[in-house]
C-alpha cells in the first residue's frame, strides 16, 4: 500500500477531553489474576489473534489521558495504520497545538501546528522532545488492537489474562502492563475499547470512540 494512503485518510479531529482522567477508575490497580487460561480459550485466542492480524489497514478516532511524572495532559488521537506505516495525529497541550507524525518506528516525519516538519530515525525520542513523553510507538499498532508485540506462550506465568471469549483483559510484556476494558464488535472483528498502559514512567489511557476497517479486510 503506498505511503499517500495513510496522508490522505489522516485527518486531524481536534479538541482537548479529560473524560479519561475524570471518570475511568484506574484499571491497572486491580490484582492480577494468575489461573492459567483454559485449553478453550487458549484456542479462542489463536481464533481470534489470527483474525484480528489480519488487519493491516485499519483507522481509529479517539481519546487519550497522558500521565508521565507531573507532565500530564489529554489529547485527540487519529491514527491511520497501512501496513508498517503510521499516519498519527495528535491534539493536545502542545505548544503549537498539534502534532502529526507519517512514516514508519525507523523513519517518521513530525510536524508540528506551525508547520515546521523534521525527519527523524529515532521517532519515540522526537516525540518525546516534543511532549516530555515517552510513547511506545514501536509496539502501539499492535497493542491497541488487543495483540502481544510478542508470542504469550513466552511470557510468564501471570503475564498476561484472557477473558471468556478468548481475548487479552491483561498483558505485561517487559515494564509495561496493559490492560483491556470492554471491545467492540467492528465488522465481525473484536477491537478494544478502553486501554490502559503503564510502565513505573507514565500512565496512558485511552478511549476509541470510532474504528474504521478497510472493506477489503481478510475475513
Amino acid at each position: 500500500m503506498r505511503l499517500s494512503y495513510a496522508l490522505i485518510r489522516a485527518t486531524a479531529l481536534l479538541f482537548t477531553s479529560t473524560l479519561i482522567l475524570s471518570g475511568c477508575a484506574a484499571v491497572l490497580d486491580r490484582p492480577v489474576d494468575v489461573q492459567a487460561p483454559s485449553d478453550q480459550q487458549l484456542l479462542d485466542w489463536g481464533q481470534h489473534r489470527d483474525r484480528v492480524e489480519s488487519l493491516n489497514d485499519w483507522q481509529f478516532e479517539g481519546r487519550a489521558a497522558i500521565r508521565s511524572g507531573i507532565s500530564g495532559g489529554s489529547v485527540r488521537v487519529d491514527w491511520t495504520q497501512v501496513g508498517d506505516v503510521t499516519a498519527l495525529r495528535l491534539n493536545g497541550p502542545f505548544d503549537s497545538g498539534t502534532l502529526a507524525l507519517t512514516g514508519t518506528v525507523s523513519h517518521m516525519l513530525i510536524t508540528d501546528g506551525r508547520g515546521n516538519s523534521r525527519m527523524s530515525e529515532t521517532p519515540i525520542e522526537l516525540l518525546e522532545e516534543q511532549t516530555g513523553w515517552r510513547v511506545p510507538l514501536d509496539r502501539l499498532p499492535r497493542w491497541v488492537r488487543g495483540l502481544p508485540s510478542g508470542n504469550l506462550a513466552q511470557l510468564p506465568p501471570g503475564g498476561f489474562r484472557l477473558d471468556a471469549q478468548g481475548r487479552l483483559v491483561y498483558l505485561q510484556e517487559q515494564e509495561w502492563q496493559i490492560e483491556y476494558d470492554r471491545y467492540q464488535s467492528v465488522s465481525g472483528y473484536a477491537l478494544p475499547h478502553f486501554i490502559e498502559l503503564e510502565n513505573p514512567d507514565i500512565r496512558i489511557r485511552m478511549i476509541v470512540d470510532r474504528w474504521k476497517l478497510k472493506a477489503d479486510a481478510r475475513d
